[in-house]
């Protein structure tokens, strides 16, 4: 029961600092769709940016089934349309039984990890940033078990890992997942181990705007432990040059359109926000300022550009995260 206590804190704590995390994948199930052809070009972009892709939760398929009174079954089935639709998009699922082997409360559980990246990219240089955003998922998903300081320390070195293409990425992530559940297999007899309902992770890395010498990508991490909806999901966004290699800045926008209109936009968009989820306006008041300095990032989008918070940023845990949209064209 301690170590089950200590994941869920330890998730907590790094969720209300903002950080990214992630977790793991398979083991002998589970395949990986065709890496090659399809360049990712050709977007619906009204699509893309509208509905799921400004929604966490990408990639989850979570379906509950009911078994008897207050009582459900949490399964995984990992169809996923929203992502399953998108052309030029990788897709990975790996699978495996966990075993947690705490003395005092031993358990079991099924994991599943979706792992959605795009098969192709503008530059090697937008291909490192995306590559080392997912790879820093992977990475900490393990901070939450003590015992695996040994796996997360050779993690986070990367010896001989130098990613070319998705597939390396895939393969990684596969072999993350792999020494993962090595080290969570059974030290107990199986009678000793309680089931507990699935757990899933999904990594989204996708680009969600193409336009002249700008692309905006969004990588996403969702989380549910053992059933509960309760546990992280967030999303970054970021907009890179293409031939620079430059990332998009909040001190960028406020520059070009000038500060007080972009403080006092996103003052409205913010208030407009709340009201739209019956959020209390007087719970987290920001100025237009605050909301400035509180930013976790900016992208350009479709419908202009975007400051965006993850969850706790600028709201209680229940209100998620806020992409405040402003009518601004770039550049």
């Amino acid at each position: 029961m301690r170590s089950v206590f200590l994941i869920m804190m330890t998730l907590a704590a790094l969720l209300s600092c903002g950080k990214v995390n992630v977790a793991s994948m398979e083991q002998g199930t589970g395949g990986v769709d065709s890496v090659k052809g399809d360049a990712v070009s050709g977007y619906d972009f009204d699509r893309v940016t509208q509905g799921p892709w400004l929604t966490l939760f990408l990639g989850m398929g979570h379906v509950q089934e009911k078994i008897a009174e207050d009582d459900y079954h949490y399964r995984y089935d990992c169809r996923l349309p929203e992502l399953d639709g998108v052309d030029g998009v990788a897709r990975q699922e790996l699978e495996a039984t966990w075993y947690n082997n705490d003395d005092d409360y031993p358990s079991q559980y099924r994991c599943t990890m979706g792992l959605y990246v795009d098969k192709e990219f503008p530059s090697s240089e937008i291909f490192s940033q995306v590559e080392r955003g997912v790879d820093t998922l992977l990475v900490q998903s393990f901070y939450c078990y003590e015992e695996l300081e040994g796996l997360k320390a050779i993690l986070a070195k990367r010896q001989d890992y130098k990613p070319r293409d998705t597939q390396d990425m895939l393969d990684r992530a596969k072999s993350v997942f792999d020494q993962f559940t090595q080290l969570m297999r059974p030290t107990k007899s199986m009678s000793a181990y309680r089931v507990y309902p699935e757990s899933r992770i999904c990594i989204v890395a996708h680009k969600i705007y193409d336009r002249g010498d700008w692309a905006s990508y969004i990588i996403e991490f969702s989380f549910s432990y053992n059933g509960s909806n309760g546990c992280p999901s967030w999303a970054d966004y970021f907009t890179v040059n293409k031939k620079t290699g430059k990332r998009l800045t909040t001190s960028d926008l406020s520059e070009k359109y000038g500060y007080a209109r972009v403080s006092k936009e996103l003052r409205d968009a913010f208030v407009k926000a709340k009201q739209e989820r019956n959020a209390d306006p007087e719970t987290y008041n920001l100025s237009g300022q605050e909301l400035i300095a509180s930013a976790d990032g900016c992208a350009i989008v479709n419908e202009g550009v975007m400051f965006y918070y993850r969850p706790y940023s600028v709201g209680c845990g229940a209100d998620g995260e806020f992409n405040l949209i402003l009518d601004q064209k770039w550049p």
